[in-house]
């Protein structure tokens, strides 16, 4: 580690979008540059649409 930049190394994993440790191939989420060995463990939660009433027929309030 130096304070030179270094431009011959990359500073993102293309594979997990994380940036990469300095003078390392390694991403800050431990995957080797070009792989994603270690995938997020959460799933996303499924959306549901609002369940709103109909209106009673024949009324324009409640």
């Amino acid at each position: 580690m130096n304070n030179e930049p270094n431009t011959q190394a990359p500073d993102i994993n293309p594979a997990t979008g994380l940036p990469l440790i300095d003078d390392t191939y390694i991403d800050v989420g431990g995957n080797p540059y070009g792989q994603d060995i270690h995938p997020p463990t959460w799933q996303p939660q499924p959306t549901y649409p609002p369940c709103n009433p109909p209106f009673p027929s024949g009324s324009d309030s409640w």
